[in-house]
C-alpha cells in the first residue's frame, strides 16, 4: 500500500509489503518534484513487489510449478481420480505452453494467446475446464499475495462447437433394436451386454452399474438400489456416487428382472469367486471396464446398422431422451437419473425440450383453428338464428 507526503518542494513516496518471513516491510523514496512523479514510482514498485527482491512468491518457481504445488496442496487430497486428471492434463499444457516462465511475467494478453492456442483443437467446453482450474490457482494467488494481478480476467473462452446433442443418444427405434439383439444373448461370460440393457433400462452411470450388488436388485419391489459406485479408474473398489442425488431407488419394468435372472442363473453355473456380490464380473473375475463396454457397444451398433455410433454413455441419454418423448416429467427424469438438480437436466437435454415445445406449438395453434372453425359453424347453425 503507497501513501505520499509533501516535504518543502517535493514529495515522497513510501510503500509497504510483507517478505519471505511475513514481516512488514517499507520502502521509501524522496526527491520527485510533482505528485504524480512519486505515483508512477509506487505504481511501479506496487507492480513488481512480489519479484524477486520483495514481497512473499517464490520467484524461483515457474507458473507450471506453482500450479502444480497448488494443485498437490489445495486441490489433490479432495478430487475424485477423474478430476484429478483434468487437473495433471491442465498442468501439462500450461507446462508445455509457458515452459519456465514466472507467474509474475505472464499477462491478460499472453494468457489469452494461450487460450487462443488450446482452443483451436479443441472442444469449447475442454477449453472452459482448462480456463477454470487455472483461474482459481491465480485467484488463490491474488489473495494469498503472492500475485499482483489476476492475469484470467475477462479471458476468452475459445474452441469449437461439441458434439452434436442429438448425436449421442440412439433415436427410439434403434433403441428397439438394440434391446432385442443384446437381449438375444443374456450371459454371464458376456457381462457388458446386460450392462448395456440395465442402462437403457434405467439411465444409470456406467460406474453405478458397475457398483450394483445383488443386494441391490429388489424384483419383488420393482427396484434397483443405487447407493454407491465402483472406481473404474483402478479398478480397486467401490467409491461413493457422483453427488448426494445420485443415491437413489430407480424403479424399473418387469422385462428387465426376467433378464437380471437369465444372466444370474448364467453366472451361478460359472461358480466365480464373488466375495463382494457383484453383479457384473468378467471372464477375469474382474469389473469389466468402460472401454470394454464401450467396444461391445460399437460392434452391437453396427451388427443392427443403427444410424449413429455413441458411445456407452449414451444409452444414459437414450434412456433420458426416450422418457421425453413419452412425455414423462422432466422433474421426475431428473430424480431417475440422479442429478443435482432439475436445471442440470434441462440444459443436457434442452435440445428435446425445444423439440417437444415446437410440436406442441402445433398442437396448440390446430386446437386453435379447430375452436375457429367450430365457433364458425355454430353461428351459422339454423338454431342459432333463431336466438
Amino acid at each position: 500500500m503507497a501513501s505520499f507526503q509533501k516535504r518543502g518542494k517535493t514529495w515522497t513516496a513510501r510503500i509497504s509489503y510483507t517478505d519471505a518471513l511475513g514481516e512488514r516491510k517499507y520502502k521509501t523514496k524522496s526527491g520527485f518534484r510533482i505528485k504524480s512523479a512519486a505515483e508512477e514510482w509506487a505504481l511501479t514498485i506496487e507492480q513488481g513487489k512480489f519479484d524477486e527482491s520483495i514481497g512473499k512468491a517464490n520467484t524461483t518457481d515457474s507458473f507450471a510449478d506453482y500450479f502444480w504445488n497448488w494443485y498437490k496442496t489445495f486441490k489433490e487430497p479432495i478430487l475424485s481420480l477423474a478430476t484429478k486428471r483434468r487437473y495433471v492434463i491442465t498442468y501439462n499444457e500450461v507446462k508445455k505452453h509457458f515452459g519456465m516462465l514466472k507467474m509474475s511475467a505472464i499477462t491478460r494478453e499472453s494468457y489469452q494467446v494461450f487460450l487462443n492456442e488450446y482452443g483451436k483443437t479443441r472442444a469449447i467446453a475442454s477449453s472452459k475446464k482448462l480456463n477454470t482450474q487455472i483461474r482459481a490457482c491465480v485467484r488463490d494467488a491474488v489473495d494469498e499475495g503472492a500475485l499482483s494481478r489476476d492475469f484470467t480476467k475477462k479471458a476468452t473462452i475459445t474452441g469449437h462447437a461439441g458434439k452434436d446433442a442429438s448425436l449421442k443418444f440412439l433415436n427410439a427405434n434403434d433403441m428397439l433394436n438394440l434391446v432385442t439383439d443384446l437381449s438375444s444373448d443374456v450371459n454371464a461370460r458376456h457381462a457388458t451386454k446386460m450392462m448395456g440393457l440395465v442402462a437403457l433400462y434405467t439411465g444409470a452411470r456406467f460406474a453405478e452399474i458397475a457398483g450394483l450388488t445383488w443386494d441391490d436388485i429388489s424384483p419383488e419391489f420393482g427396484t434397483i438400489r443405487i447407493n454407491k459406485a465402483w472406481d473404474t479408474l483402478t479398478n480397486a473398489g467401490f467409491k461413493e456416487t457422483k453427488n448426494e442425488q445420485s443415491k437413489r431407488i430407480v424403479r424399473a419394468n418387469t422385462d428387465l428382472f426376467q433378464l437380471l435372472e437369465r444372466y444370474h442363473a448364467t453366472e451361478r453355473m460359472l461358480s466365480r469367486k464373488n466375495p463382494l456380490n457383484l453383479v457384473f464380473l468378467g471372464p477375469n473375475g474382474k469389473t469389466p471396464s468402460s472401454n470394454a463396454a464401450n467396444n461391445m457397444l460399437h460392434t452391437a451398433l453396427k451388427r443392427i446398422h443403427a444410424s449413429k455410433d455413441i458411445t456407452f454413455h449414451g444409452l444414459r441419454h437414450t434412456h433420458a431422451s426416450y422418457l421425453i418423448y413419452k412425455g414423462v416429467s422432466i422433474y421426475y427424469i431428473s430424480q431417475r437419473l440422479g442429478h443435482a438438480n432439475y436445471t442440470i437436466t434441462m440444459n443436457i437435454y434442452s435440445h428435446m425440450l425445444h423439440e417437444m415445445e415446437t410440436a406442441e406449438n402445433a398442437k396448440l395453434v390446430s386446437a386453435l383453428d379447430t375452436l375457429s372453425g367450430e365457433h364458425e359453424h355454430l353461428s351459422k347453425s339454423p338454431s342459432r338464428k333463431g336466438l
